[in-house]
């Protein structure tokens, strides 16, 4: 290749991605965190999501559950508004301020080390590889968290 010439580099034009739904429970303890992983990123697979950690409130015997969540589109669907409405005995919802990721502690207490451990600088041959690396860290992150 000369001098001042660009090397071409073919690609598949984009990236494959998987998306994973994060709650912490609070007071830390073991199991104090639920991760679900997905395909897509929507209301509905979050909607999946608040189930499945009102299932675990439920084994933990909680009489309330405070939910602290961002801006994010797929949680003000109409959908999810439904859904919390319909179990809003148990779940009550308090919105993050927008622009605030310093506030939310899922942000720099799991995504952050997430990203560095499984995703800055590593190469993986497909997607399978990914999630599986991302369900490894959580599990080690989880039996972690209490102490």
């Amino acid at each position: 290749m000369r001098r001042g010439e660009q090397r071409r580099v073919l690609t598949p034009g984009f990236n494959k991605r998987r998306n994973t739904f994060i709650t912490l429970l609070w007071p830390k303890r073991r199991n104090g965190l639920i991760f679900n992983t997905y395909p897509k990123r929507r209301s509905r697979e979050f909607k999946h999501h608040l189930s499945n950690v009102l299932e675990h409130a439920k084994r933990l015997r909680a009489k309330k559950l405070v939910l602290f969540i961002d801006h994010a589109s797929f949680h003000k669907t109409e959908n999810v508004k439904k859904f919390i409405r319909n179990h809003r005995s148990i779940l009550k919802v308090k919105r993050l301020p927008k622009r605030a990721p310093k506030l939310n502690p899922v942000e720099g207490g799991v995504n952050r080390p997430l990203k560095s451990a499984v995703c800055t600088n590593r190469s993986y041959h497909d997607i399978g590889e990914v999630v599986e690396e991302t369900r490894s860290f959580l599990r080690k992150y989880k039996r972690t968290l209490g102490t």
